[in-house]
């Protein structure tokens, strides 16, 4: 991997959006990593993009691609920007706007303030990640997010995270937290994959750090692989504008491969 214009330490970013979609069972695999590929070319050149995940699971009832992302902007004025262009303009299917498409369902999508953010190991590390959603009453809940920061930051970093962020919407009273996860090993790539996932999925929850000031009811919990990262920082200074950090349990697009 040839990343560029990346740092561990604190994310000066703002902003971040989330998206949780199904794409419909019957897409194969390998087409939706190659198709998820090329519509970044035109997504990623958006204004303030900092980074993307791109998680992957599958829905053990009806094996639905459980798909979506995970950005970070540098500006609350550029995740709205970001939300307007790709449900305004954005059409890859000539007259269906992007979040029309009909393959998509179940799909929930906001923006968020960025409370903190932190990278504690390098992004090609980034294997697994898990996003948690709550929601709060408290009309003093920016307060103690600010407050809980330093204590989620600091016990990512005892737990081994490769990442955190702590996220608010305070529209919707709702707290968001991504915990990111390197590689555990086993045998196999397959075994590896599963203890990783397994491990990030099963560990404690970082918000108990928030509910001990202020309280809040669990809404979403999802923990996937990462099936990519997009970054467009390292494309625009000459290194891999995307990367895949599962491979090969899942394949890469067709052009790389």
């Amino acid at each position: 991997m040839n990343i560029a214009g990346y740092e561990t330490g604190p994310i000066a970013c703002q902003a971040a959006f989330i998206a949780d979609f199904d794409v419909a069972a019957d897409i194969p695999l390998p087409h939706l990593v190659s198709k998820v590929d090329a519509d970044r070319r035109r997504m990623d050149v958006r204004r303030g993009m900092r980074s993307k995940y791109v998680p992957l699971r599958f829905d053990p009832a009806t094996g639905a691609h459980q798909i979506g992302g995970r950005y970070l902007f540098e500006a609350w004025d550029d995740v709205l920007d970001y939300m307007k262009f790709t449900s305004k303009e954005l059409e890859f299917e000539p007259g269906t706007k992007f979040w029309n498409r009909p393959f998509f369902s179940n799909i929930d999508k906001r923006a968020w303030h960025v409370v903190g953010a932190h990278d504690f190991t390098p992004l090609a590390t980034h294997y697994a990640s898990r996003f948690e959603r709550f929601a709060y009453e408290a009309e003093t809940a920016m307060t103690a997010l600010e407050a809980a920061w330093p204590a989620i930051r600091d016990a990512a970093w005892e737990g081994g995270r490769a990442s955190v962020w702590l996220l608010n919407q305070p529209d919707e009273r709702q707290i968001g937290l991504l915990t990111v996860a390197t590689q555990l090993s086993g045998s196999n790539q397959a075994e590896r994959a599963s203890r990783s996932l397994a491990a990030l999925e099963r560990a404690e929850s970082l918000a108990s750090r928030v509910s001990s000031q202020v309280a809040i009811r669990p809404l979403f919990d999802r923990t996937s692989l990462n099936l990519s990262l997009w970054l467009p920082r390292s494309r625009r200074a000459g290194g891999d504008p995307s990367i895949f950090p599962t491979f090969p349990v899942h394949p890469l697009p067709q052009s790389r491969s």
